[in-house]
């Protein structure tokens, strides 16, 4: 709370409008009390409650270049207390005398008829503020604390209010503006708001506590905004430098499955900060949407240009498929990144948005014509085998692949070996089935028939399938793909 207990005029041990002359003789009354190395006891030195201060002359000597200028004085009494009238003065003696602050506060509170600003209201809703600041720490009242900034500001953004105050702190000044006084104090608060409320984000703090404050507000909210782009753009450029060096081989080893894993840390680090800006300006802002087009080009940039390369190195091959540099630009990765972009641009509509698509669609067509996915050898996907999968959408419905499945694309030798493996299911299903049966002479398949209507089998058959078949076809594309989208093996 540097703010408040290391302001100058609590330094000296005075109230902010305290005259130059007065200001003089306090400083000269610490120094003589410094010489013979005791303290001063200062009137204005309000300890408890706030933390004892340890004077000494370099630091009395400061105090002077501290409250040189009119903004100076004006702020620095913003945040200290002021004797404007009787009501101040009563409740100043009670502050000063006794240290109790509820009765303070009660006193100071007479004064500010309703926390209206008025010329006969603002010296007492200065000091309440400023005690209620002082406050925080016991009642962690943090409505409090964001009204009591409010109100300070709230005076110096009233003409006639700021005047008065002028007059009281710095009558012998030159003329000033709030701005002046905001470029000054801001920085101020927010040290103050960063000590006190560590947890909270500070330039929301700034904005729910002047967001009735029609000077202030626009201003702060164009800062606030502004700093919100500079962290997206600082993300984007590095994420695009970083991407450059991958693709010219810079990373060791050279890997392009690092490309499309830069995109998705981009997503991720600029999620909280577009959400900032959406909250602030709204989804369909042109200076939100500009940020999301920034942030998804790179991001596209991060998922094809890795593909591409790869399409370079295999042309460069005279066509013929090398599996390394496939998994250098890992199908998987790209359309995952180029998925979740899909997902997170679902409610808006901006041109980089048809190009990932296009993209997405692009890449899919290269796939089903690329090389057969279940063996290691460079052979291409020429034929293909269907396998049956279900996904359930309600209660008693479900969707599935029409026409005997879902088409997996893969090389005639990968394909028998599949289909043997479907037979080879249902030749071990029925021998150790057709064996139970045999070994129980008959009683088995009659127990299943009157107790499970056949469960036990069409569960056993399942679970051969399951194991012999259905498990040498799901590391396939495809099949990841409709899994991950909650489809299951089989029909219901």
């Amino acid at each position: 709370m540097q703010l408040i207990s290391n302001n100058p005029f609590r330094i000296l041990g005075v109230k902010a409008n305290a005259s130059l002359s007065d200001r003089n003789q306090q400083a000269n009354l610490i120094a003589q009390y410094l010489k013979i190395g005791q303290s001063a006891k200062l009137d204005f030195d309000i300890t408890p409650p706030l933390e004892p201060l340890t004077r000494t002359k370099e630091l009395i000597d400061l105090q002077a270049s501290r409250i040189f200028s009119t903004e100076d004085k004006i702020l620095h009494s913003l945040f200290w207390f002021v004797e404007a009238n009787g009501i101040d003065k009563i409740a100043l003696k009670h502050l000063t005398g006794s240290k109790d602050i509820d009765k303070a506060l009660s006193d100071f509170e007479k004064g500010c008829r309703g926390f209206e600003i008025s010329s006969d209201s603002y010296s007492a809703i200065l000091n309440h503020s400023t005690l209620q600041i002082i406050a925080y720490k016991q009642h962690k009242d943090l409505d409090k604390l964001k009204s009591a900034i409010a109100y300070k500001f709230d005076i110096i953004t009233n003409k006639k209010t700021l005047a008065q105050i002028k007059d009281l702190v710095a009558s012998d000044g030159i003329n000033t503006d709030f701005q002046k006084i905001l470029e000054l104090s801001m920085p101020m608060v927010k040290e103050l708001l960063n000590e006190l409320v560590p947890s909270e984000n500070t330039d929301k703090l700034l904005l729910d506590i002047f967001k009735s404050n029609t000077l202030i507000y626009p201003v702060l909210k164009n800062q606030v905004i502004e700093a919100l782009l500079d962290k997206i753009d600082n993300k984007v450029n590095n994420t695009e430098i970083e991407r450059k060096k991958a693709l010219k081989g810079i990373y060791k080893p050279t890997n392009l499955i690092d490309v499309p894993a830069l995109g998705a840390i981009l997503i991720n680090s600029v999620k909280s900060t577009l959400n900032e800006i959406a909250e602030l300006l709204g989804n369909s802002d042109p200076v939100y949407m500009e940020s999301l087009q920034k942030v998804y080009q790179e991001v596209n940039f991060c998922g094809i240009l890795p593909f591409n390369k790869m399409i370079e190195k295999l042309n460069s091959t005279n066509g013929k498929a090398n599996e390394t540099i496939i998994e250098n630009a890992d199908f998987e990765k790209i359309l995952s990144l180029f998925s979740k972009s899909m997902e997170n641009l679902n409610d808006v509509s901006i041109p980089i948005k048809t190009t990932i698509l296009k993209n997405i669609e692009g890449i899919k067509g290269l796939k089903l014509k690329s090389n057969c996915e279940f063996c290691s050898d460079d052979i291409p996907a020429v034929a293909s085998l269907k396998v049956k999968m279900h996904k359930i959408t309600g209660f008693n419905q479900y969707s599935y692949f029409k026409n005997g499945g879902l088409e997996l694309k893969c090389c005639g030798s990968c394909k028998n070996k599949k289909n043997i493996n479907y037979f080879l299911y249902i030749l071990i299903a029925t021998l150790v089935y057709g064996g139970i049966v045999a070994l129980t002479s008959g009683i088995f398949i009659f127990i299943d028939l009157w107790f499970g209507g056949f469960g036990i089998g069409k569960w056993w058959y399942r679970l051969i399938k399951k194991l012999i078949f259905y498990n040498n076809l799901k590391n396939h594309s495809t099949i990841k793909e409709q899994l991950r989208d909650g489809y299951e093996f089989g029909m219901p």
